[in-house]
């Protein structure tokens, strides 16, 4: 593909780049074909290929054409949310409404529609550097895995998180910095979907700290991002370089060092949601999501605290 992608969808440096060359994006396509074509029969031969579990797959394939179709020219913010609601809605729509069952249905479908809006486009704003994807979904991912095969999520979410898991670490080798393709918004749109799914699964099977704990490192650097720009009066929508990852690579920090420590917090956090899984107590949910935020918080305090110009 990436002759065709350096031709069609070609991400050109610009003032808010990490990169210094023009690099083929668009690599989220061979991604979600790789869970497809891998999860989808896992799924039915394990017998679990359920209404919820086809809704997943059919809005990984949605969000990724239109990921791709922005990756090729972008599309405003306005119709792109517009259609990432629709497919949210549309997931949530099918799933058991556990994560929320004590609310009312239309309550349930709301909630579980804005977790996984949110979640999509939170893993789309970490999307910004070398192997940083990969970095924080690749452990999210492996515990959701282990966590079906304890009992400990519905077993559909199992095919699925594997095939997930799978395709990262393959996309991982081409994306390893500098990168010779970008994931584009055609993979990190369907990746947080497939993540909120996942979350909502374990909230659904008793288990709201590990559900949390999966997502805490885009939840961390992108919505403490959200929150300094709204406190300083600034558009949302507006593109930008303030995350806390983008700070550190700007003021010096090797990008590869970047994702390491990404991946690290992501492990540690999703041990603990393993813990959390294995040993179901609120005291050790309540100790498990402490100890992750502070693990999770205290880098990403740092790199906000970087001072110096961008190099």
């Amino acid at each position: 593909m990436l002759p065709w992608l350096g031709r069609v969808a070609a991400a050109m440096p610009n003032a808010r780049s990490s990169h210094v060359v023009p690099t083929p994006q668009g690599g989220g396509i061979a991604m979600v074909v790789a869970i497809l074509t891998t999860g989808l029969p896992a799924l039915h031969l394990a017998g679990v290929l359920t209404l919820a579990s086809l809704a997943c797959c059919a809005g990984l394939a949605a969000l990724c054409a239109l990921g791709f179709a922005d990756d090729r020219r972008p599309l405003g913010w306005r119709s792109k949310l517009a259609a990432q609601a629709l497919a949210a809605v549309a997931v949530a729509g099918v799933m058991p409404p556990g994560a929320f069952a004590p609310l009312p249905a239309p309550v349930a479908l709301v909630l579980s529609a804005a977790v996984l809006l949110v979640t999509v486009n939170l893993v789309n704003f970490i999307d910004g550097i070398d192997e940083i994807t990969v970095a924080h979904a690749a452990p999210a991912l492996a515990a959701a895995t282990l966590a079906a095969t304890v009992g400990g999520v519905a077993l559909a979410a199992g095919p699925l998180a594997a095939a997930g898991l799978g395709a990262s670490l393959g996309f991982w080798a081409w994306n390893r910095h500098p990168a010779r393709v970008f994931l584009g918004d055609s993979g990190s749109l369907p990746l947080g979907l497939l993540l909120g799914w996942l979350a909502l699964a374990l909230a659904a099977a008793g288990h709201p700290a590990a559900a949390v704990l999966i997502l805490l490192y885009p939840l961390a650097d992108g919505g403490l991002t959200l929150v300094r720009r709204l406190m300083r009066g600034e558009h949302l929508a507006r593109p930008h370089r303030d995350h806390a990852y983008q700070r550190a690579v700007d003021t010096g920090v090797p990008m590869r060092r970047v994702a390491m420590t990404v991946g690290l917090i992501s492990a540690g956090n999703a041990l603990l949601a393993l813990a959390t899984v294995l040993w179901a107590s609120r005291a050790v949910g309540i100790g498990a999501l402490t100890l992750g935020l502070v693990w999770t918080l205290v880098p990403i305090l740092a790199w906000l605290r970087r001072g110096g110009r961008r190099r």
